[in-house]
């Protein structure tokens, strides 16, 4: 018992003392920042970002930036009327707003060019609808540990410091205000897209039931995750800097002889990407939109993606039943006809015998019907060269609850396996091995 007051006791003891040093340490840091003027998160400047309605960002040597509330939008009106990036703005206004003071360095200095502050390397100046109406943030040089930076509030004389990444998240240039978005149509409403590399030409298309074509023609399924890779390369295409702000002297940056060039066309209309010469400045590419001004660069990455053979953008899936989708299986082979019927979760062969085959049999043989890829495809549309139009095998696959049907015809000639989709006018190659397997499963049953 005494074993466990006394535990009980140091235990008390040592409670008490850490209480004892963090209120202790509390009082003075409260009290440090009493001697220096600061008090415990102060911020520079007590005001909503709602009621911010000019910005103009002031460089210590190029040109001025100057932003405007417009409505329910941010413009850019200086040193040209442009669209401003919406994002990057409330950005800067955020950090405005919710900036603190680090420290207070000294009240009242008597030369400021220590600080970098006589004169500024950059200010922020602000207007607002309410008090005060107008005020300044001048930023100086880093402070030695490189943490914060020295700043002062204009009318205001002390020297303060700032956290550091203040710093670059409020000297702004043009370039990081403007809108960047290379392409105004939205990407995810595209209809149509056409593109023209190195002598390749093709053509996507939304058709009726919305799913991408390639047209080629005759237009064939594309594949779903080629062209979401495509949308979404579009869908994030930002300028990354802009070498001219028209579209002068355009052989300069070889548009004359483009690397690629994009017809775009949505519910906004058609615009038309270019790629030019790459800048010798970074991995990128001169570009221009047909629906806006400037002369723009892109990264490569864009180029490589949109520079693909039309094969790349076939759709390779056979058929797009689910595990487990499946109710009705038709097979037609040089053995014959079969059909096998999902009846209270039990497969049973309705046609061509009686059989009652087991779970596993039939799910081996719907599982290598799933895996059938298109390993490449052949030119030309002549199924007649390549045994389909007398094809030695027939699939037929009804899955889910509306009975969806996929029938897929199948021809061997010497080591090669050509398929067909009924849906599909043209034909491609599988692995010969995949479809030994297919075969292996089938005699299974």
């Amino acid at each position: 018992m005494k074993r466990k007051y006394l535990n009980t006791l140091i235990a008390v003891v040592f409670l008490a003392g850490l209480w004892g040093g963090i209120t202790y340490f509390d009082k003075r840091a409260s009290r440090k920042a009493s001697e220096t003027g600061a008090p415990k998160e102060e911020k520079i400047f007590s005001l909503d970002s709602k009621h911010i309605t000019a910005i103009t960002f002031h460089p210590s040597d190029g040109e001025s930036v100057a932003c405007q509330h417009e409505g329910d939008t941010w413009a850019i009106t200086e040193p040209r009327k442009l669209s401003a990036d919406q994002g990057a703005l409330s950005t800067v206004l955020n950090n405005l707003t919710t900036a603190t003071v680090e420290q207070v360095v000294n009240q009242n200095p008597s030369d400021l060019k220590e600080f970098g502050l006589n004169p500024p390397a950059y200010s922020v100046e602000v207007s607002t609808d309410s008090n005060p109406p107008k005020f300044t943030l001048l930023l100086g040089e880093d402070t030695p540990t490189g943490n914060e930076v020295y700043a002062q509030v204009a009318g205001n004389p002390r020297v303060i410091t700032l956290a550091s990444y203040l710093k670059s998240n409020l000297e702004k240039k043009l370039i990081d205000v403007r809108d960047r978005h290379a392409l105004t149509l939205d990407a995810d409403q595209l209809q149509r897209i056409e593109a023209e590399s190195k002598g390749k030409k093709w053509t996507l298309a939304k058709n009726p039931d919305g799913v991408w074509d390639l047209v080629l023609p005759p237009s064939a399924r594309a594949d779903r995750f080629a062209v979401d890779g495509l949308i979404s390369q579009l869908r994030s295409l930002t300028m990354q800097s802009i070498p001219a702000e028209d579209k002068k002297n355009l052989a300069a940056y070889g548009f004359g002889a483009p690397g690629l060039r994009l017809r775009l066309t949505g519910p906004g209309g058609t615009q038309t990407l270019v790629l030019g010469k790459k800048d010798t400045e970074g991995d990128r590419y001169f570009a221009m939109n047909s629906a806006t001004e400037p002369v723009f660069t892109l990264n490569s990455t864009f180029l490589n993606e949109f520079q693909k053979d039309p094969a790349d953008l076939r759709s390779k899936d056979l058929f797009s039943f689910s595990s487990g989708s499946a109710n009705h299986v038709e097979i037609d082979s040089p053995k014959g006809h079969s059909v096998f019927e999902s009846q209270n979760n039990q497969w049973k062969q309705t046609e061509g015998g009686t059989k009652v085959p087991a779970a596993g049999k039939m799910d081996n043989l719907l599982t290598r019907l799933q895996s059938l890829r298109a390993s490449t495809f052949p030119k030309g549309s002549d199924l007649a060269q390549i045994g389909l139009t007398k094809p030695a095998y027939r699939f037929t696959v009804r899955s889910g609850e509306k009975n969806q049907t996929e029938t897929l015809e199948v021809s061997k000639k010497g080591d090669h396996v050509y398929a067909r989709l009924s849906t599909d006018p043209l034909a491609c190659e599988i692995s010969k091995s995949e479809f030994d397997e297919l075969e292996k499963a089938l005699g299974d049953l």
